[in-house]
């Protein structure tokens, strides 16, 4: 996978490539008109981890707009604020859950401007790990095509992961087997529990 291209270090007067090129943590950089141009190789590497390889490189290469990559009210959210640090030069801080099958995890996104004004780069780095209680989070039963709408598209919550019934748009369910073998019929959104608990009252 390309991960940048050479024109990237140039943009980055005020960071050194290297410190971001070797951070542990998940990062990538977006162009003024929220392009991406940047992973960094613990991006790729939380990617594999997390069943997301060769999808996502497939899906998201070099060039590609970020808002491809969200859908419904978080498209708004995230695009909103990328704007403002591009516009107002002031870092944004946001806290996510982005849980695997086994394990619950919260992550925090730190997004900096670039000082020189060409460009944002953005930090996922974590916050909590640890393994789902007892009866936490039930198991759907329900089989796949349950979840397909007339698109043949799947909706998975962007924050906790969890499935939008076809149906019932409103019921989202803990369906393990599309969190560790994500299909590329997937798209993102937010569910209702997720959007009133950590975007509707923070969008400004």
């Amino acid at each position: 996978m390309k991960r940048y291209n050479n024109s990237f270090r140039f943009k980055l007067i005020d960071l050194d490539f290297e410190t971001i090129e070797n951070s542990p943590h998940s990062i990538f950089g977006l162009s003024t008109d929220l392009k991406i141009i940047y992973f960094n190789k613990a991006w790729l590497e939380f990617s594999k981890l997390n069943n997301g390889e060769p999808g996502i490189s497939t899906r998201f290469k070099i060039g590609t707009s970020i808002e491809l990559a969200l859908n419904g009210e978080i498209k708004d959210y995230y695009i909103t604020n990328y704007k403002k640090v591009l516009q107002n030069l002031k870092v944004w801080k946001h806290e996510y859950e982005c849980s695997s099958p086994e394990l619950y995890r919260e992550f925090y996104q730190d997004v900096y401007p670039l000082k020189n004004g060409k460009g944002i780069i953005i930090v996922n780095s974590l916050k909590t790990e640890r393994s789902f209680n007892k009866g936490e989070r039930e198991e759907s039963t329900l089989s796949e095509k349950e979840y397909l709408d007339k698109d043949g598209i799947i909706t998975q919550c962007t924050n906790c992961r969890k499935t939008r019934r076809a149906n019932d748009v409103n019921t989202w369910d803990w369906v393990p087997s599309l969190v560790s073998s994500i299909p590329t019929n997937i798209s993102h959104s937010i569910c209702v529990i997720c959007y009133d608990y950590f975007w509707k009252y923070r969008r400004l």
